[in-house]
């Protein structure tokens, strides 16, 4: 039997009621309704604050980004940052039960960042907060309600006036990847980093055989750099009233460090930053390192916690102090911290393939940020142009790899000489 979903489509101007993208075999009616959040009321009281909670407290891969106080407390800073685009909280029911939650916040994508040829424009979008929608657990499986949510998802932006969809980082074994590779007919999709290395460690038990993956000449190389910045000191934050002086110091090693010379300053010690590291800390989440030299902060490392998964979110040294190798330091002493206090069942390096994740990592798997835009006209012209500009780019790239060029100016920019003294 085929039933179809109806969305309400629901915001602070208007409210309209439109066709599911898709019939859903062997499914009761659903209804998919997507609201702005700062219209909801998000008290703890309210019936959809605890049924998005108790979806939030069952899935045990939940981003902590998608828990309902963190969201609630970024709504007064998304609103004041993106005025003609609110964030929105997709509601997915079934008889009347919340059954699924996505939270669409808005972004703007430079076309620079997706290796577009030519003069920059920005798109605006949405991306969908933890790259997943949180599920109850018995329809978790059902790839026809998770391709239908997606689908969904798409065509608000589209009435939104939204170009894109964004999933950012997203696990190649994760269901939505799945989903997005199987339902691709319905919608176009574009990845500008395509699928790259990413590396976990799984540590053992007990945690400090861990070591034990190395030959004894690393490990001698590893106790010889600890020693010969033994002056350094490193610093645990996990408390709320850590993080103020935490973020100042972030941001005072993130403008001289390589990541800010190549993406643009990391670490803005903004409102929102500020708010995103104290919820962490008052929910017992936040693990976070400073490595200090003299009094001195010379690297960070901004990462959490949560179900047995220590995420490094973010990490950066002082181009200054690069000759003393501040970042591996920084590493093998968080290392040893994880190991000898509150140890993880994983330590996840997040998005990217450098060397050192490689040479500490005890699996290497696969993630990548994706598109997802409506199939129309403009949007396959616009896919077959962000193409070519990355067909062209990686030829560049291949061929300064293959001259030498490009590792040792990767090299010059990530440890080189480029300090401001």
């Amino acid at each position: 039997m085929k039933t179809k979903s109806d969305i309400k489509q629901l915001d602070h101007s208007d409210s309209r009621q439109a066709e599911s993208p898709e019939s859903i075999d062997g499914q009761p009616d659903l209804q998919i309704v997507f609201s702005a959040l700062h219209s909801l009321s998000l008290q703890p009281v309210s019936e959809i604050y605890q049924s998005w909670l108790q979806l939030f407290d069952a899935e045990p891969h939940a981003d902590l980004h998608q828990h309902p106080d963190h969201v609630t407390h970024l709504i007064p800073i998304f609103k004041e940052m993106q005025t003609h685009h609110p964030g929105y909280l997709m509601q997915c029911r079934k008889e009347g039960a919340l059954v699924a939650v996505g939270i669409l916040l808005p972004k703007n994508i430079n076309t620079k960042t997706l290796k577009a040829i030519g003069p920059a424009r920005t798109l605006p979008g949405y991306y969908l907060c933890g790259n997943r929608f949180l599920m109850q657990q018995n329809i978790q499986q059902d790839e026809s309600i998770l391709k239908n949510l997606l689908e969904a998802a798409l065509n608000f932006c589209q009435k939104q006036h939204a170009t894109f969809l964004l999933l950012e980082d997203i696990l190649v074994d994760a269901p939505l990847s799945h989903s997005i590779q199987n339902t691709t007919n319905h919608f176009l999709t574009y990845s500008h980093t395509g699928f790259q290395n990413r590396s976990l460690i799984h540590f053992p038990d007990p945690p400090e055989d861990y070591w034990n993956q190395f030959r004894s000449k690393s490990r001698r190389k590893h106790r010889k750099l600890l020693r010969q910045n033994s002056e350094m000191q490193m610093i645990r934050i996990t408390e709320p009233d850590q993080v103020v002086d935490f973020l100042e110091a972030a941001h005072q090693i993130s403008l001289n460090t390589w990541q800010t010379q190549r993406l643009g300053l990391r670490i803005k010690n903004d409102e929102k930053e500020l708010e995103e590291l104290t919820f962490l800390a008052l929910n017992g989440w936040l693990r976070s390192y400073l490595l200090m030299k003299d009094d001195q902060p010379v690297a960070f490392k901004i990462g959490s916690q949560h179900r047995g998964v220590y995420r490094d979110l973010e990490f950066g040294f002082d181009l200054n102090y690069a000759s003393t190798s501040p970042g591996e330091t920084l590493l093998l002493l968080i290392l040893e911290d994880l190991i000898q206090y509150d140890t993880p069942q994983t330590y996840d390096f997040g998005e990217g393939d450098a060397e050192y994740k490689k040479r500490y990592s005890s699996q290497i798997t696969q993630s990548c940020t994706v598109m997802l835009l409506p199939s129309t006209i403009k949007n396959k012209v616009r896919l077959s142009y962000f193409k070519s500009s990355r067909f062209i780019d990686h030829l560049i790239r291949k061929f300064l790899k293959a001259s030498g060029v490009y590792t040792a100016l990767r090299q010059m920019v990530r440890y080189g000489k480029m300090g401001s003294r």
